[in-house]
């Protein structure tokens, strides 16, 4: 009935678009673009992918957004060899970033008019709370293996390192490390919490070719940032116990 009606109206709409770009030409022109400034860099496709997600995320419902950008961007992002899968969701995810990211973040403006707060503070708070969101789709696309789509082995490793690099990432971000207490909000607290957030990606990201870091290389470089991390949280703390 009436959600047959409203879903029919949405992929009229985005059908217009799509076929207004792909008879001008200018959806083969966005994607061979994005494909010849990335260069042979696959981080920095990505990495333009998730700014075009994020401003078309923008001005369209998460439904229109995705079926705009599947026909526009998942190609050249699986061309370059990503797993169609990991594509797709990596463009969905992003695609629903705008909606608790200010300028626009429609979610949080609409929950600060139901709290009766200010706007951007409710959005920013709203980063902050889903601040991991901003890194778990690199992940999986880069290691489809964290979606399940490898082998046992591969699935077992890629969770074992991922959970905790994930947990160490929203640690650095609330300022709370579970088992340590509340981190410092000072200059110094910030520091170690820059470290424990370096620690976290260096644990969750994939080894990559392009950093030409094993994920070996990986695990070291975050056990080494989780100790000075740590180290200077506890010093901080005998300095100034309060």
């Amino acid at each position: 009935g009436r959600a047959l009606a409203e879903l029919v109206a949405l992929l009229l709409g985005v059908g217009f678009i799509i076929g207004a770009l792909m008879v001008t030409g200018l959806a083969g022109t966005l994607a061979n673009d994005l494909v010849f400034m990335a260069g042979k860099s696959t981080l920095m496709l990505l990495l333009m992918g998730a700014i075009t997600s994020f401003i078309f995320g923008m001005g369209m419902t998460v439904t229109a957004c995705y079926i705009f950008l599947a026909v526009i961007l998942a190609p050249p992002l699986i061309q370059a060899g990503m797993d169609p899968l990991a594509v797709h969701l990596f463009i969905m995810y992003w695609g629903m970033v705008s909606f608790i990211t200010p300028p626009v973040a429609l979610a949080a403006f609409t929950a600060s008019t139901l709290a009766r707060a200010k706007p951007f503070a409710v959005g920013f708070t709203a980063m902050k709370l889903g601040s991991v969101i901003y890194f778990v789709p690199f992940f999986f696309v880069l290691n489809p293996a964290l979606i399940l789509h490898g082998t046992a082995t591969e699935v077992v490793m890629v969770v074992a390192t991922a959970v905790p690099g994930i947990f160490l990432i929203s640690a650095a971000m609330q300022g709370y490390l579970r088992g340590f207490g509340i981190l410092g909000a000072d200059a110094i607290g910030y520091t170690a919490r820059v470290a424990i957030f370096i620690s976290g990606l260096a644990l969750a990201f994939p080894g990559s070719k392009e950093l030409d870091l094993s994920q070996i290389d990986l695990l070291l470089i975050s056990a080494v940032a989780l100790i000075v991390g740590l180290g200077i949280e506890f010093m901080r703390r005998k300095v100034s116990p309060a």
